[in-house]
């Protein structure tokens, strides 16, 4: 048995690692499986929050109050969520590290397209188009990026692992079959 939220957040990290890593050897990351791993690292957050604040229960002998309740989540959660960002990181920069070139290449592809049809019309001036286009290209090529990809997705894990943390607190409290 999980002894404590920090021995459940690395349990269900080993386990999202251990799916990102199936689609890998899958060939299948790219596509409709790259939306797909979005909600399942959303349920893995779930069952983890969950356990973690079910052996924090268990831990206390029941005894606890909302606070606790929700602070063991929360626990769970955030290193949950950089266990994960650091996979995400290590994933991207090293394993699958021609993601995001050819999501850029797709882009910058993309935005050529757009400038080619705005110098077509003839509604912007030279100097506007450059200034454009580096802008747009300068955010294509920061934000598809492992560092990136890594920080949003601690941040977004850290926020939902919150608010599920926050509601599992309260359903714990107040349904007498949901204590453990």
């Amino acid at each position: 048995m999980l002894k404590n939220p920090f021995q459940v957040a690395i349990t269900f990290a080993v386990v999202a690692l251990i799916i990102k890593l199936t689609i890998f050897s899958l060939n299948m990351q790219h596509g409709e499986m790259e939306n797909y791993i979005r909600y399942i690292y959303m349920l893995v957050l779930l069952i983890a929050v969950f356990f973690g604040i079910r052996s924090n229960k268990i831990l206390e002998k029941n005894k606890t109050t909302f606070l606790q309740d929700f602070k063991a989540g929360a626990r769970t959660a955030s290193f949950f969520a950089l266990l994960v960002a650091g996979i995400t990181y290590v994933y991207y920069a090293k394993i699958d590290a021609d993601f995001f070139v050819m999501m850029q290449n797709e882009k910058i592809s993309i935005l050529n397209g757009k400038i080619t049809e705005m110098i077509n019309a003839g509604t912007e001036t030279k100097e506007a188009l450059v200034e454009t286009y580096f802008n747009q290209l300068f955010g294509i090529k920061t934000m598809l990026t492992p560092y990136f990809q890594a920080m949003w997705t601690m941040f977004g894990l850290v926020f939902m692992g919150l608010f599920n943390a926050l509601v599992f607190a309260f359903l714990m409290k107040k349904m007498p079959g949901f204590k453990y």
